[in-house]
């Protein structure tokens, strides 16, 4: 009686709006990624902090698959009640459709934006006995050999890959694109040699650029970033243009009622205001961030018109 009794409460709330304290159950937040990514590692930090201001646990749950597309298709397909959530990576959420347009979801029309969670640059990194120590000198190697020079990234269409488009049109060279499985996999080969430079998020390289094992010749912004204060930008090597910044965000089925959404919003807010969380996001090369939910959704929409110009002018398409 007493499940009959909750069902019929959150259906209550979901299709008549009819008021309803939230959350009655715990939560689901699904990763749309393996263990132990950036996302798998927000998600887990920021789940207890969560559970603890909204009074019910939050479970995560890795669903991955197809660039993140598994797990959110079935968020998107979750009962809107509130108690589904989805922690997303901007720029793939929001080009993925643009390199698939046969996804069976729409990142725009399917979701409902939360918040914001942080925000980080990607940075270009190079094996230490590279011969450049610089973006000009990269530049000047790579005008010298057009075509030869090669490049890795953690994926085709990703938004490192979209980094290494912009850095190739500011500059003006011509380099070659190699798509890896993931940022563990082109760091190692970096590191190793066997592909001499590479685009990754700033919170992937980090550990090894801290550890000297790769090293950091510029990251994607216009300011110094404040986890790396001595390292370069784009801006400071003479190309302004090549300005990416991903971010990370929380996002429940369309239709969710506003309530939930609001109080949502509320409960991570307070999360990411805890020391050690913000402590720990910054230490992984973040910007801890938080936005109302109508912020977050003009800044997707935003991105898609930003960085869908990017994905045509550089003809990039899907694995």
């Amino acid at each position: 009686m007493i499940r009959v009794a909750l069902a019929a409460a959150i259906l209550l709330w979901a299709v008549l709006g009819v008021a309803v304290e939230f959350p009655v159950k715990p939560l689901r937040m699904v990763v749309p990624f393996p263990p132990g990514g950036l996302l798998d590692m927000l998600a887990r930090g920021l789940g207890p902090q969560l559970g603890a201001h909204l009074g019910q646990a939050v479970v995560v749950e890795n669903r991955p698959g197809a660039n993140g597309s598994i797990g959110a298709d079935a968020v998107a397909k979750a009962a809107p009640d509130g108690h589904t959530l989805l922690i997303g990576g901007g720029s793939s959420f929001v080009v993925n459709p643009l390199l698939n347009p046969g996804l069976p979801f729409d990142p725009i029309k399917d979701f409902a934006p939360v918040s914001m969670i942080g925000r980080g640059p990607m940075v270009l990194i190079a094996n230490p006995a590279f011969q450049a120590s610089s973006v000009a000198e990269l530049v000047a190697l790579a005008k010298a050999a057009p075509g030869k020079l090669a490049y890795g990234t953690p994926g085709n269409g990703n938004p490192n890959h979209l980094a290494g488009e912009l850095f190739k049109s500011a500059a003006g060279i011509n380099l070659l694109h190699v798509p890896y499985k993931g940022a563990a996999l082109v760091i190692t080969d970096v590191i190793a040699g066997h592909v001499p430079i590479a685009f990754v998020t700033l919170s992937a390289g980090l550990p090894h650029v801290r550890s000297g094992k790769i090293k950091a010749l510029a990251v994607t912004t216009d300011k110094r970033w404040p986890a790396t204060p001595d390292l370069a930008t784009m801006s400071e090597a003479g190309l302004p243009d090549v300005q990416l910044v991903d971010w990370s965000g929380l996002f429940v089925p369309a239709r969710t009622p506003k309530e939930a959404i609001a109080r949502l919003n509320e409960a991570l807010h307070k999360s990411l205001a805890a020391p050690e969380v913000r402590a720990r996001l910054v230490e992984q090369g973040l910007e801890p961030r938080v936005t109302s939910s109508a912020e977050l959704a003009a800044e997707m929409q935003s991105d898609l018109a930003r960085l869908g110009r990017i994905v045509r002018q550089a003809g990039i398409r899907s694995d």
